[in-house]
């Protein structure tokens, strides 16, 4: 319940909004009249004026007196929702004459919908905003804040926050609106008092969590009198039909077995590596997995030196993981006979289930309930297999997966965006230690894997990438729990109309909406971004390098060109220029010639090769005024001669000369020395993007200098967003 009200009260007034809300639906009603809604309001500690309900002229006219001053009156019925657009809302009544000329007004305005009118104070607002709840089919009761008033349609400056809002996200909504301005002191006016503002956002979050009865809340506008928001408006619409929750399995699943068998059996093994079971089986074998592999094909024989088993009931052992690549009509009949046999997880690689419409569906919810009642643990359908360095195997068709072992893993509920991005870690020397593809999640699924990646002592950071979720208060839990103890990037596709109903023909999944997705990762702590190659490099960054202590960073820099670029791409990521203290420049001053710039960006006046470039980095990252550093176009400078290095296919140099391994160490050692993150842009590019140099940071190389701004505005983020949840960590 709200923390408005005290253990006492919130009994007490849960049971007497009830009733009333109750009462209106068994009258047929569809709303709560205003008066009513603010009772709800009142109850719950929300801020209303003085006021009371009429049916005469008389009575108003009594009314307006004990109210005192001037007064609003509005027409109220059951009918009337939008009451200034019919014109039944009246400011600044004064007297008795007038407040009953303005009675009958509003009589003659609303004819037979008026079933009463509202005589209220007139709070003398200067500044109009809105709180609004509606509730989101994957998420829940969402709530909103904005500008109030006409300018709510008119500007659209609204955000949304997940309800319930805890201190900290009530406190920070407000703050992400655009004319945020107005929330301080404005034009001699007070500031809006911030704390009873968080208190009304709360309390309309747990009304709406306290009665699912309400469909929608809307309070507009609240009304600034001096720095004391009110609630001037009221509407409370009510829903005949409340949304189910999921239904959940009492099934738990186990993904250990899942991430790391000790054993496993590829059912529909195959010695012909252009089908799925004889690629897979190839992959797992050259990949060197290390526990024990049983082929199954009911034809029997040898498959790469190893004996094919007729069955699964045939096999020597329970393996802990069957592999399932047979077609879709198979997977019901084999998910039975790996619960009989004992086997504890399964992946079921086959498409043609939810993705496809109705009857896939129900095919799809039927091997989720076999699989559930046999004990198994499963991952699919219409997915591509997994890769687990833990126990280095690559069980994956098709495509030739081994990736270095790393602290990185990916979970993706698109098979081919689940490869592409392995691939290119792989590419990239990005070392990984699981790849997930969660297909169509007719059991687990992100969800699922995000709670057990959390505890996994072998991965460092979580990407993942993610078209929608059946169960949002479930996701959004789990990716809190998760980003408490260490960061999760989601690339979210599935966003726009058309991503939206192409996500649906894909995965069968419920993308939901932009705006509720981006409230949901703000308030878990998720990383997010839009692309394949921000989703690596944020990751890699994450994974791999020490997380800024602020937003000050300096820019060192081999031309000034490049510098430039950096410095606007800071400004857009809202990032800051640190300023330079004089006995850094003294420091400077003995090391760069005479005509060097002078601010920072810091142009190294083209110091390629040599001791002017590390000692002017160490300097610069040994600055208590630098949170960060980006480092451009001292990477892949084309040199000759000792420094020459051999050049890929695509132009790409394949590896580090000499200077540039020796500069490369002195980033890992100033990493674990200052714990601040060193990231670095070549000039030409450079075959890999983390160099382990067996230190606690690995330095990083990324694309561009907007992939730097990008990776270290998220760093910091999530930085001080872990910090404030969580001040020990």
């Amino acid at each position: 319940m709200s923390n408005c009200m005290d253990t006492r009260s919130q009994a007490l007034g849960f049971a007497a909004v009830q009733q009333l809300i109750s009462a209106a639906l068994a009258s047929g009603a569809t709303a709560l009249d205003e008066r009513q809604s603010k009772q709800v309001f009142a109850t719950y500690g929300i801020p209303v004026p003085a006021g009371a309900l009429v049916r005469g002229e008389a009575e108003a006219v009594a009314a307006a007196m004990r109210i005192g001053g001037k007064v609003v009156m509005k027409g109220v019925g059951g009918e009337i929702h939008h009451k200034t657009e019919a014109g039944l809302v009246v400011l600044g009544v004064e007297g008795a004459e007038a407040v009953a000329e303005t009675y009958r007004l509003l009589e003659e305005r609303a004819g037979d919908a008026l079933e009463a009118v509202l005589v209220e104070q007139m709070v003398a607002g200067n500044r109009e905003f809105m709180v609004g709840m509606k509730r989101d089919s994957v998420f829940g009761p969402v709530v909103a804040f904005g500008l109030g008033g006409v300018l709510t349609e008119a500007l659209g400056d609204v955000v949304l926050g997940l309800a319930p809002l805890d201190d900290q996200d009530a406190a920070e909504l407000p703050d992400l609106i655009k004319a945020k301005r107005l929330l301080g002191v404005f034009r001699g006016y007070p500031p809006v008092d911030r704390a009873e503002l968080g208190k009304i956002l709360q309390a309309v979050g747990q009304i709406a969590l306290d009665h699912p009865e309400i469909a929608e809340i809307d309070i507009n506008p609240v009304l600034v009198e001096g720095g004391r928001p009110v609630a001037a408006d009221a509407l409370i619409i009510l829903a005949r039909e409340q949304t189910k929750e999921p239904r959940r399995s009492a099934f738990v699943p186990d993904l250990k077995p899942l991430v790391a068998p000790r054993s496993m059996a590829v059912v529909g093994a195959s010695g012909d590596i252009t089908k799925w079971g004889g690629s897979a089986l190839k992959n797992i074998l050259d990949g060197g997995y290390t526990g024990t592999v049983y082929p199954v094909n009911p034809r029997g024989g040898e498959f790469f030196g190893l004996k094919a088993y007729t069955s699964i009931e045939d096999l020597p052992e329970a393996p802990d993981l069957a592999l399932l690549a047979v077609g879709g009509h198979q997977v019901a009949a084999m998910l039975e006979q790996c619960g009989r046999k004992g086997i504890k997880a399964a992946i079921a690689i086959a498409a043609g289930f939810s993705e496809t419409g109705a009857s896939g569906v129900e095919a799809e919810q039927e091997i989720a309930r076999i699989a559930s009642e046999g004990g198994v643990t499963l991952m699919g359908p219409n997915c591509m297999g997994m890769v687990s360095n833990e126990v280095s195997l690559h069980a994956v068709g098709f495509v030739v997966l081994h990736p270095l072992k790393g602290t990185l893993s990916f979970v993706s509920q698109s098979g081919n965006i689940g490869v592409q991005t392995t691939n290119f870690c792989q590419r990239r020397n990005i070392g990984i230690d699981k790849f997930l593809s969660v297909g169509n999640e007719a059991q687990i699924g992100v969800t699922e894997a995000l709670d057990y990646l959390r505890d996994d002592p072998n991965t460092t950071c979580i990407m993942m990438y993610v078209e929608g979720v059946d169960d949002g208060r479930r996701f959004l839990e789990a990716a809190r729990r998760t980003t408490a103890v260490k960061p999760v990037v989601v690339l979210r596709a599935g966003l726009t109309e058309f991503g939206s109903r192409a996500a649906a023909s894909h995965t069968g999944a419920m993308a939901g909406s932009a705006a509720v997705w981006e409230a949901a990762a703000r308030q878990a702590g998720i990383v997010t971004c839009t692309s394949s190659q921000d989703v690596i490099e944020l990751g890699a960054c994450l994974a791999y390098n020490p997380l800024p202590k602020g937003r000050r960073v300096a820019i060192v820099t081999n031309g000034g060109g490049a510098g430039v670029m950096a410095a606007d791409e800071a400004a857009r990521h809202g990032l800051q220029l640190a300023e330079f203290p004089p006995e850094l420049y003294e420091a400077l001053d003995e090391i760069l010639p005479p005509y060097w710039s002078r601010q920072n960006p810091l142009d190294m006046v083209t110091a390629a090769g040599g001791d002017v470039g590390p000692r002017v980095l160490r300097l610069v990252a040994e600055c208590d005024a630098v949170d960060a550093v980006v480092v451009l176009s001292t990477l892949g400078i084309p040199t000759s001669g000792s420094n020459v290095r051999p050049t890929c296919d695509d132009g790409e140099y394949a590896g580090l000369s000499p200077w540039e391994t020796e500069f490369i160490d002195l980033i890992a050692e100033l990493m674990e020395t200052t714990d601040k993150p060193i990231i670095n842009v070549p000039d030409t590019p450079i075959r890999g993007s983390v160099f382990d140099r067996g230190r606690r940071y690995h330095p990083i190389v990324l694309t561009s200098p907007r992939s730097a701004a990008l990776a270290l505005d998220r760093m910091e983020w999530y930085a001080t967003r872990r910090c404030d949840r969580n001040p020990l960590s």
